[in-house]
């Protein structure tokens, strides 16, 4: 009988398995460590890439920052300017009215009375001033009272004028202005 053996060649294909399982297994850690690296390399190239993005989005986040500040500043100028011009205009509308609140206070004054010093605070005129007699005084009233320049007039004091002798009354009185608004309004109700 013959006899072969067997062995050896299980042997050698036992050898040649582990060989096989050996390169395989090397393959593997070489494969991983290259796909270990080459996420570290595509994350770092992202982070890299993200970080010149921040900068850059910090630098233009500075530029609007200041131009932001600058259009703060023009359009506190600009604001400046609208209010003087309004002021600017306010006054010469209200240049007329001091023409027009002298002459009505002119024709107003009746014969016999005399001012001693006109006021102006705001849209409030103080008037004081002399009469021959406490029917002047309201006559003078009567015509502010019935003026387009004036309202509200409100006696404030009467009584006798030791300076200028017997007989006469010193009288103080508040009138106020009409304003240009009611001005205008009146005149485009009455259209």
């Amino acid at each position: 009988m013959a006899r072969i053996n067997l062995l050896p060649w299980r042997e050698e294909l036992r050898k040649e398995k582990q060989r096989q399982f050996l390169s395989i297994l090397g393959l593997v850690f070489v494969l991983g460590v290259v796909v270990v690296m080459s996420y570290k390399y595509t994350v770092g190239m992202q982070i890299e890439a993200q970080v010149q993005r921040n900068n850059f989005l910090k630098a233009e986040i500075k530029s609007l920052e200041s131009q932001i500040k600058e259009i703060e500043k023009l359009e506190a100028e600009r604001q400046q300017l609208i209010d003087r011009m309004e002021m600017i205009t306010s006054l010469q509308q209200s240049r007329p009215k001091i023409v027009h609140i002298f002459d009505e206070l002119v024709k107003a004054i009746p014969e016999g009375l005399n001012l001693k010093s006109i006021e102006r605070k705001g849209n409030q005129l103080i008037i004081e001033g002399s009469a021959e007699s406490a029917q002047r005084v309201t006559s003078f009233m009567r015509k502010i009272d019935n003026s387009e320049w004036f309202k509200n007039g409100n006696l404030k004091d009467i009584d006798s004028d030791k300076d200028y002798g017997a007989g006469r009354k010193a009288f103080s009185l508040t009138v106020d202005e009409k304003s240009l608004k009611s001005d205008k309004d009146e005149q485009g109700a009455g259209s």
